[in-house]
């Protein structure tokens, strides 16, 4: 199951509170910037829900994953509380259920 981390260019002292292993050194990670009132995900199981994948002490728990109830899609929408620039997006989910770059 996918967890995401969007990280972008960023200031000193944000990209100091964010672990150096978890996000790439001059990028922050932008949990900070979502706006939660509006975030979405389709196909999502109720029991496995797309807060596991992006708020902060769920994505690391490796016993919480990101799942769909009927297919190998998830549609997801996030938005953020001002205009951000977007590097990256990382998606982690595991070993076997990786297929050229897609995460199934």
């Amino acid at each position: 199951a996918p967890a995401p981390t969007a990280a972008a260019p960023a200031p000193a002292a944000a990209a100091a509170a964010v672990p150096s292993a978890s996000v790439p050194r001059g990028q922050v990670d932008l949990v900070d910037f979502i706006d939660w009132t509006g975030v979405e995900c389709l196909n999502q199981d109720p029991a496995h829900g797309i807060a596991n994948a992006l708020k902060q002490g769920y994505r690391e728990d490796e016993g919480l994953h990101l799942a769909s109830d009927s297919d190998e899609q998830l549609l997801i929408y996030i938005p953020f509380m001002q205009v951000i620039k977007l590097h990256s997006a990382l998606f982690k989910g595991p070993e076997e259920e990786v297929q050229k770059g897609v995460v199934r």
